[in-house]
């Protein structure tokens, strides 16, 4: 019998782009759920048309009424968050605590600070909960572990990240980024602990063809926690490159010091002010790049480990959901699918994730050198 997959938030721009890779790469039936049935039905008959067999439909779901949400999960596996983080609410994990279904989403930092409160709740109903899944965080933690998982012995272990578009994703989406920026943290882990690391600490990073070197600076997120010490490392940080002056010198201070007053203090105006930035600033080739690179001991000789993911779409949809959909096959499968609630890029199997994202188009290299 067919999983069933409910994709609340589906007929928007990164639920588009995930149930059309659940229905790619999976063999799960997909059900559309959205506020709006009329663009949640039409979007899935356009699935239905392109994926024939029964294995799409749809559902009008208000992802901040309990009861709505478990009648839209009655025979569902799992439900795939992909809908805005203002709807994130306690409603969405309990909702499916009640029905009896696994969870993920691909929310940043908000997530977490809503379901850790339920973790032991989570854990007794034997349901899998899995958060921060994606490109950022999801991704530069499974990254840091596969690189390292190359090496007999890692020393050091980092990754960077370059954004490099010509548009902003959608408006929600923005306004999420400059209320993360408004919260930013930087911390870098030497010496078996976290440090504030000095204001010119950076790390250069090679992001490839036509983007090369670039000078990244650390930042934290929840994902890092724990992640040396499993790994082993003397040394660790994930590292960020800059969007464009513009954003480095007005956007960013400014949703600093905004952020530093009330979250999402200004976010909306910082939001349009950041878009313009990339449209005016933002020079080709456009892709998204994360490189984790790991040095340390393979059979008694120095190396260096890479691995590196890249996406040339211009919008970075794709990069969200691919590694997402590969988190979600391994949660069907049973492979990681443990009771408690998980950040993805702690719970995946790194070396399968980016066989699948391979496998869905998306470039990922992985070399061994001195």
């Amino acid at each position: 019998m067919r999983p069933t997959v409910v994709v609340l938030g589906g007929a928007g721009r990164a639920g588009r782009v995930a149930a059309r890779l659940l229905l790619e790469h999976t063999d799960a039936r997909v059900v559309i759920g959205g506020r709006s049935r009329e663009k949640a039905t039409a979007f899935a008959a356009e699935l239905a048309h392109a994926f024939p067999g029964g294995r799409v439909d749809a559902v009008a779901v208000d992802a901040t009424d309990e009861a709505s949400l478990i009648a839209a999960l009655d025979g569902a596996r799992l439900l795939f968050d992909c809908g805005p983080t203002t709807l994130f609410t306690a409603r969405i994990p309990l909702a499916c605590i009640a029905a009896g279904v696994d969870c993920l989403d691909i929310h940043p930092g908000h997530s977490l600070a809503v379901l850790r409160p339920l973790a032991a709740e989570v854990a007794r109903a034997g349901r899998c909960f899995v958060t921060q899944a994606g490109l950022h965080p999801g991704l530069p933690a499974t990254l840091m572990r596969h690189a390292a998982s190359l090496l007999t012995r890692c020393d050091s272990v980092a990754a960077g990240m370059l954004i490099n578009i010509g548009e902003m994703p959608g408006p929600e989406s923005v306004v999420e980024l400059i209320e993360e920026m408004g919260v930013y943290r930087s911390l870098v882990w030497s010496g078996g602990a976290w440090h504030k690391p000095s204001w010119n600490h950076t790390r250069r990073f090679d992001f490839g063809p036509g983007l090369g070197p670039r000078t990244c600076y650390p930042m934290w997120s929840d994902e890092l926690e724990g992640l040396p010490e499993r790994i082993g490392a003397k040394d660790a940080g994930f590292y960020v490159a800059s969007f464009n002056w513009f954003a480095d010198t007005v956007v960013t201070p400014l949703a600093v010091v905004f952020g530093s007053v009330r979250r999402g203090l200004g976010a909306r105006p910082l939001a349009r002010l950041l878009a313009f930035s990339v449209r005016r600033f933002g020079r080709p080739p456009f892709a998204i790049v994360l490189a984790a690179e790991a040095t340390g001991e393979r059979d008694g000789t120095r190396r260096t480990a890479r691995v590196v993911v890249r996406s040339d779409d211009d919008d970075g949809y794709r990069l969200t959901a691919g590694p997402a959909v590969a988190c979600v096959k391994q949660l069907l499968d049973g492979a990681v699918a443990r009771p408690g609630v998980h950040l993805m890029g702690h719970l995946v199997e790194p070396e399968r994730l980016a066989g699948d994202m391979k496998r869905m188009g998306i470039g990922v290299e992985v070399a061994i050198g001195p």
